[in-house]
């Protein structure tokens, strides 16, 4: 297509722009750091240095660039294998690593191994890109190098580029409060959808091949890679998990008594500074303490929470140097596998602790104790509060110098709704997008090979507000009021029945019931059922109503006590129309029912 002479001439100024030259000269300063992980780098001149290594740890390579050379990685090595999970929104195929000194590569092999198999990503957000260019110094070390007996009591699956729509996105421009590396990729995939809030409702294609993998392989322990956002610390790796107000307490209490001190030790070793997640109450520094956010399960660490996987939330910091980050993260993936390895036997324990739990209620709403749990030593950065010239007011500014505080920890682990657990839900066979979600997310079912006639129990809305904007692409209900019915249905060859005596029990109920935020309901799956598709006609109405009343002395009682009592009702034809047409057997009686039967 033709470019006019306008469009020409705004592109030259957006190139020749100097807010990416000046961008990382503005970033508050950095901390000197020289730890003993440099000693993971090679030469340049060996043979199998990566590019990142090349570039003295500034750049990260493209997607074609990654891919060719791991596919070279993986001819010269027995023990590595490369298959093809997806293919992303713009047809790029995502590729999955696989380390085995077994050179077991199927999923049958890998899933029912006596070694525990960890499966780490990078790249969700494609930006923060750190995990990619250090899998790929240890996958090379490990095949290579000096560190095959890492796979000695492991299997590894690794993801080195999971929003590769994401990654192709590349620019100076991608990420104006990260240093580095140069050229980075874009948080959202092609759609602009985000995959780190995909995980309910499996909307990407790679989010789905993440389910995917997870179902077929049966990883021992997931963690993604993330860069943060937000304050200046000392802390250069932070990473979470869901500790207190999940769905997984002996999976929690392995990962805090095993797995989190000796990473963190490892990390210490090398030269890092490991840290919780960190979240400042106030939205600019932590004088007010910091936040542990109960996340929801489309997060991908509560989502492992949910179906029982030890899973890691590893958010290294923005504004520490690359090299120093993606160092960071090599230290910490090969830590996890020795710590997995080193403590399998008691992670097995845990997981099917876990697994066999038959809760009679879940928890589908958490919120901030009302009191401190506790507190921490922080260690922070200085700061001083300036008042904007532009704006009138006030923000913060870093000044480089190290401070320890202690503040407050807010935890919000207290639950404030629970749900009771039915035998069984029950999805009607029109509804086979919501179906087939729920087969998506390796949840099992029965499906109707006949006609069936059951009763069951059903929410109804009362009232409910919608979003005023769409949330990753859909548009989800804000607010509800609900009710309850029990109504005899006829289901059809097709639908669901979803036992709750199952391993994923927990993440059965998150899915159906509508107090959940993470429900299909609440995601908007249902939303037709919101539109009233038959009317009535004034005409009708009048002699109906009157007929009505005239036969049937009760109904008069509750329309005059209705009347009464509710005077916007009494003085509304419109809504007096409406309660006598919901009165009567021609009013849609599937109107505001959410399609999901419970079988208690």
């Amino acid at each position: 297509m033709k470019k006019s002479l306008p469009y020409i001439l705004s592109t030259i100024l957006i190139l020749s722009s100097p807010v990416a030259t000046f961008a990382q000269d503005i970033m508050p300063p950095t901390l000197p750091w020289n730890g003993k992980s440099k000693e993971l780098l090679v030469d340049k001149s060996e043979k199998w240095v990566t590019p990142f290594e090349l570039s003295d740890g500034f750049e990260s390579p493209t997607y074609s660039e990654t891919m060719a050379w791991v596919e070279k990685l993986a001819a010269n090595s027995e023990y590595l294998s490369i298959v093809t999970i997806g293919t992303s929104e713009q047809g790029k195929p995502i590729q999955l690593v696989i380390a085995s000194k077994d050179q077991s590569f199927s999923a049958d092999e890998l899933s029912t191994s006596v070694k525990p198999l960890i499966f780490f990503q990078a790249g969700i957000h494609a930006g923060e890109i750190d995990g990619k260019d250090a899998g790929m110094m240890l996958l090379r070390d490990i095949s290579q190098g000096s560190k095959l007996a890492l796979l000695d009591d492991s299997n590894l699956l690794f993801i080195p580029i999971l929003n590769v729509d994401g990654h192709e996105r590349r620019s100076e421009y991608g990420r104006v409060n990260q240093r580095g590396p140069k050229v980075m990729g874009w948080r959202t995939n092609a759609q602009n959808l985000n995959l780190n809030r995909d995980y309910t409702k499996l909307e990407t294609a790679g989010i789905q091949a993440v389910a995917r993998v997870i179902n077929s392989y049966d990883p021992d322990l997931y963690i993604d890679i993330h860069v943060t956002d937000g304050a200046d610390y000392q802390y250069d790796i932070t990473y979470g998990y869901v500790a207190t107000g999940g769905y997984s307490p002996q999976i929690s209490n392995w990962l805090s008594t095993y797995f989190q001190p000796e990473v963190d030790q490892a990390l210490k070793d090398k030269g890092h500074i490991p840290g919780p997640l960190l979240f400042a109450a106030n939205g600019n520094d932590f004088t007010q303490g910091n936040v542990a956010f109960s996340f929801s399960p489309r997060f991908s660490h509560t989502y492992g929470d949910i179906k029982h996987i030890p899973s890691i939330l590893i958010e290294n910091h923005s504004l520490k140097p690359f090299e120093q980050r993606v160092l960071g993260t090599y230290v910490f993936l090969e830590q996890a596998i020795k710590t997995v390895s080193g403590h399998f036997a008691e992670l097995q324990a845990a997981v099917k602790s876990d697994k066999n739990q038959k809760p009679s209620e879940i928890t589908v709403k958490f919120d901030f104790r009302e009191t401190p749990a506790d507190s921490m030593e922080f260690l922070g950065i200085a700061s001083r509060t300036e008042t904007s010239d532009i704006t009138g007011r006030d923000f913060v500014v870093w000044e480089g110098k190290e401070i320890t505080q202690i503040v407050p920890s807010l935890l919000m682990d207290r639950p404030v709704e629970n749900v009771g657990v039915p035998k069984a839900y029950w999805i009607p066979a029109e509804w086979s997008s919501v179906i087939q979600k729920m087969a998506d997310h390796g949840i099992e079912m029965e499906i109707l090979t006949e006609e069936k006639k059951l009763n069951l129990e059903f929410s109804t809305i009362v009232d409910y507000k919608m979003s005023n904007q769409p949330y990753e692409g859909l548009m989800r209900i804000q607010t509800v009021n609900l009710d309850k019915l029990e109504r005899t249905v006829t289901l059809q060859p097709g639908s669901a029945r979803i036992s709750t005596d199952q391993s994923l029990a927990e993440l059965v109920v998150i899915l159906m019931e509508p107090e959940s935020i993470d429900s299909f309901f609440q995601w908007g799956y249902f939303n037709s059922i919101l539109a009233q598709t038959e009317y009535m006609e004034t005409y009708i109405m009048e002699p109906l109503i009157a007929k009505m009343l005239s036969e049937d002395a009760e109904l008069k009682k509750r329309f005059e006590e209705e009347k009464a009592t509710n005077a916007e009702f009494a003085k509304s034809p419109r809504a007096i129309y409406s309660w006598f047409y919901k009165q009567t057997p021609y009013f849609d009686q599937n109107w505001k029912v959410i399609p999901v039967g419970r079988e208690r």
